[in-house]
């Protein structure tokens, strides 16, 4: 059941700004959850604590993704559907409708509270959601049927029941997810320096150009110079020493200069990409002279206790409106070469691309 909504959900996620398909899917998933309830309703019909039972899927589902309203309008409903099938059914009496809302108003409250407790770890707030829950289930049976001892002896199976298995999922699935989080993180990363290559390059450009708060985008290509000269003179341990060293450095000084805003990537061999937003490009040129002017200061002392001057060549542009990513690199891509061809040690701007036309794909 949980995974079939999941599945629904990350459609709905796919189908984001078309209308009619949200529409198609709301409806889907209502009909599929209202049909899944039932079933689940006639599986507990022996009241043990079947309301709490049939929450778990809505539980799981705002604790999944508490910004999505329409798993909190099903978490508010399925205590009044459960208790109108069981009066359908002959099996209670609509005498006792203001506790299907009592149940409603708790359910929500109890499941608003914990899910912005942000104090706790989610693997104790989701299990104290299903016990509050199945608690409140419990007490009302138990006016229902005043707490005759069979009623609640059954409820508290149910309860013990629903936790042990529910939780053992819930913990299966977050390890899943953390697991799969570790391995799309480890490949964005380039093994040797740490920084995100050309996969996170593109997703975060796309991601960037997608954003509404950005208005300005600066890429630039930036090379090592005469890197194969490091690495013909002192071997590629060496080389692979200076690599590291001027990537932390690197990536230290942009993130401090641009906060959330300044990424560094590995494009390949000596070669590096840097994606700035919100700034302008004379901005970003500022702080790479005064990154170059660094090291060009403070050389390298390698574990061999050589000394190495890092040099390095820079080509800035902006990424323009509605502009492939592709081509902004190869623009970048072109004018780096041609610094290279005409002694290197430069950084260059590309004044054809102008920042009114650097806005971001909405």
């Amino acid at each position: 059941m949980i995974i079939s909504q999941i599945y629904f959900e990350r459609y709905w996620e796919s189908f984001q700004g078309n209308k009619l398909a949200n529409c198609g899917l709301v409806a889907a998933i209502t009909i599929t959850y209202f049909i899944q309830e039932f079933c689940l309703l006639q599986l507990s019909l022996l009241n043990i604590n079947e309301v709490a039972f049939m929450q778990v899927v809505s539980v799981t589902m705002v604790f999944r993704n508490s910004k999505n309203k329409l798993w909190w309008g099903l978490l508010a409903i399925t205590p009044i559907f459960a208790n109108a099938v069981e009066v359908l059914l002959g099996i209670e009496s609509i005498s006792t409708w203001w506790i299907w809302l009592g149940e409603s108003a708790i359910f929500l409250l109890v499941c608003g509270v914990l899910v912005q407790w942000k104090g706790i770890s989610i693997r104790i707030r989701y299990p104290l959601a299903i016990l509050s829950l199945s608690l409140v289930g419990i007490i009302s049976l138990g006016i229902e049927n005043n707490f005759t001892v069979v009623t609640v002896a059954a409820a508290t199976l149910g309860l013990m029941i629903i936790l042990f298995f529910e939780s053992r999922r819930y913990e299966s699935e977050i390890r899943n997810e953390e697991k799969i989080k570790l391995l799309q993180r480890e490949s964005e990363r380039d093994d040797l320096t740490g920084l995100l290559n050309y996969r996170a390059l593109s997703q975060g450009i796309s991601a960037l150009t997608e954003d509404r708060d950005i208005h300005s985008i600066v890429i630039g290509g930036l090379d090592i110079d005469h890197f194969k000269r490091i690495n013909d003179t002192y071997g590629h341990f060496v080389g692979n020493e200076v690599l590291n060293y001027f990537s932390t450095v690197f990536r230290k000084k942009i993130h401090e200069a641009f906060p959330d805003q300044g990424y560094v990537y590995r494009f390949g061999g000596e070669e590096f990409t840097i994606v700035v937003s919100n700034h302008s490009i004379e901005e970003v040129y500022a702080l790479l002279q005064t990154i170059e002017k660094q090291f060009s200061e403070q050389p390298i002392v390698t574990k061999e206790g050589v000394k190495i001057t890092i040099n390095f060549s820079c080509s800035l542009t902006n990424h323009l409106n509605g502009e492939l990513l592709d081509l902004t690199l190869k623009r970048a891509d072109k004018m780096l070469y041609s610094v290279k061809n005409n002694g290197r040690g430069w950084i260059v701007i590309d004044h054809h691309s102008t920042p009114e036309e650097n806005v971001a794909v909405n």
